[in-house]
């Protein structure tokens, strides 16, 4: 579910009264309140709204964290820079699940950001915008062998809806996940790796309930040992 606390931090920030915002929006200023209280949330074309006004990725709205609000938008930083032929990828306001979901969880600093040699980066990413591309930490085991918890998660944010059968990071309901999403006639099945958990299905009345933040590109495996 929507953050509460995030709505109003938005408020609070952007200076806007309810009002402000429900112009904004398209919606009515009660509707505003009830988003602030807890009452009920945005969905659908109303949460695509309000992150076109705020210039917020979606995600954001469903953390609980207390992270500076920043619009997403590019950063010469993440840009392969010419004089050293380096990247820096940098990581995603986010915590994924490849277990049973995670609710309002602050993303787990492990790993804050990564410069990579900006031809060993495409050899791993493709040929992508290293601005679109981002980094997280998986927890869980439901999608082992391929991705294990604590790997690190290289997701394109600018494939932010179905781009057919694939790896993805997505929130559905109040909770976040990486599983694949596969399209079988009219229903979105979710599928874990790992045979030990059950698919399940997001059916066409629960579509408006799904909000995919990025596409899973690639992952480096991070298996740390302490030697003394």
């Amino acid at each position: 579910m929507i953050s509460a606390n995030k709505i109003r931090q938005l408020l609070t920030r952007k200076g806007w009264t309810q009002s402000d915002l429900a112009n904004l929006v398209g919606v009515s200023p009660q509707a505003v309140q009830y988003w602030t209280s807890g009452k009920t949330s945005p969905k659908g074309a109303r949460l695509r709204k309000l992150a076109e006004v705020s210039g917020l990725p979606e995600y954001w709205f469903f953390s609980e964290n207390s992270e500076p609000l920043e619009p997403l938008t590019p950063v010469s930083a993440t840009a392969p820079k010419e004089d050293d032929g380096s990247v820096t990828l940098e990581m995603l306001d986010a915590c994924f699940s490849c277990g049973d979901g995670y609710v309002n969880v602050d993303f787990v600093d492990v790993v804050r950001s990564i410069e990579l040699e900006s031809e060993f980066a495409k050899t791993i990413i493709g040929v992508r915008n290293f601005q679109n591309i981002k980094i997280a930490n998986a927890k869980g085991d439901s999608m082992h062998p391929t991705i294990d918890a604590g790997d690190l998660m290289l997701l394109d944010i600018s494939i932010n809806y179905f781009d057919g059968d694939g790896l993805y990071a997505f929130c559905f309901g109040n909770e976040c996940y990486v599983k694949r999403l596969q399209c079988i006639k009219q229903s979105i099945v979710v599928i874990s790796d790992n045979r030990s958990y059950r698919e399940w299905s997001i059916e066409p009345s629960e579509v408006d309930q799904l909000f995919i933040i990025a596409k899973v590109v690639s992952c480096l495996p991070l298996q740390f040992r302490r030697l003394n």
